[in-house]
Parts: structure tokens; sequence; C-alpha cells
């Protein structure tokens, strides 16, 4: 399998130099996964999809062990520059969910720089390693993701202590009945 590694501000750039990646490159490609992750010391991994035209099960499953790889390692694995083809088949198969997908290295970078500047700019002038930057990124998500259950579960506690309490959601669907809206889409038809 031909391929080309590089770095780029702390990460390393596998850029896969074939129009098809299949069942053929799954051996070769997994070796190379590990000797950048082992010897290298490469914990986060681009993988340029950007030549790849097609894929097969055997490519599929060689994006899931580098997944994986990349995880045992506590780093990630972040594929890049991915064809329309190969991204119908990620979606398909629900991998597209559970894969790092980007369009290109600059959007990564983009993300990923904020992050850097703000430990950078919180340490004074030491080494920020990447691995900082995706925990930022994913503290951000959890403090949305705690604060939309913390309201939810408060409305429902409220609702429980007091029966008069209408929630929102409930005066919401209230308002919804009794709306004299027209209704959308082909009328039913009567067998009678």
């Amino acid at each position: 399998m031909k391929n080309t590694v590089s770095s780029r501000k702390e990460l390393t750039i596998l850029k896969l130099e074939e129009e098809v990646f299949d069942f053929r490159h799954s051996a070769c490609f997994r070796h190379t996964i590990e000797t950048l992750l082992q010897e290298e010391n490469s914990r986060n991994l681009i993988i340029d999809f950007s030549q790849v035209k097609a894929i097969d099960s055997g490519g599929i499953s060689s994006m899931l062990i580098a997944h994986q790889l990349s995880n045992q390692c506590q780093g990630l694995a972040i594929f890049v520059s991915l064809c329309q083809q190969i991204k119908d088949l990620l979606k398909l198969t629900n991998l597209d969910k559970q894969l790092y997908i980007f369009s290109s290295i600059n959007e990564v970078m983009t993300l990923i720089e904020p992050a850097m500047k703000n430990k950078r700019g919180s340490r004074g002038k030491s080494a920020v390693t990447i691995d900082d930057a995706p925990d930022d990124i994913c503290e951000d998500i959890l403090i949305i993701d705690e604060a939309v259950i913390a309201d939810t579960v408060l409305d429902e506690e409220i609702s429980a202590d007091d029966p008069d309490h209408e929630s929102t959601a409930d005066s919401d669907m209230k308002e919804e009945k009794g709306s004299t809206q027209k209704k959308r889409g082909r009328p039913k038809k009567n067998n009678g």
C-alpha cells in the first residue's frame, strides 16, 4: 500500500495514495497504524483519504481497527477527505457516528488550534499536547448536555409536586389541538 507520513502541529498525518482501499491493503494498513502508534509515539493520527475513490468491507474494517488501536493508546484516529461513496457506506452502517470524520485537515486544525491557544494562555508558555484539545471540546459538550437535562428534570419535578402546574410541553400540545390549522398532505379516502 502506497502512503506518506508527515507531521503538522503535533499530529501525524497518514496520506493513503491508493485509488482503491480494499482487503488487499488491510494487513499493510494495520501494520502502518501499529508502527505509528507504538514506535513513533504518535497517539493522534489524521488519515487522509483524498486520493481514495473506492472502498470495500476490508477497507471499512481497517478504518475501525485504526480507530480502536488509537483509542487503546489514548489517542484519536481522525479520517479526512472521504469521497461521497465512502461517506454513504459509513452512514449506511451507522459508523459515521462512531468514527471521527472531517472534510479536510484544515477543518481539524481550525477546531484544535483555539483549544491549544487557551491551554497556552492558562499555563504560560508550557508545551501543549494535542490530547488536551479534544478534552476542551468534550467538556463544552458535556456542560451543554447537563444543562438541558437539568431543565427537563426540573420541569418533571415541578409537575410531579404540583398537580395544578401545567408543564410547557402540556400547554404546547393543548395549543396545537385547539388551533384550526389546515392539515397538509393527501386527504384520506373514505371507503364507505
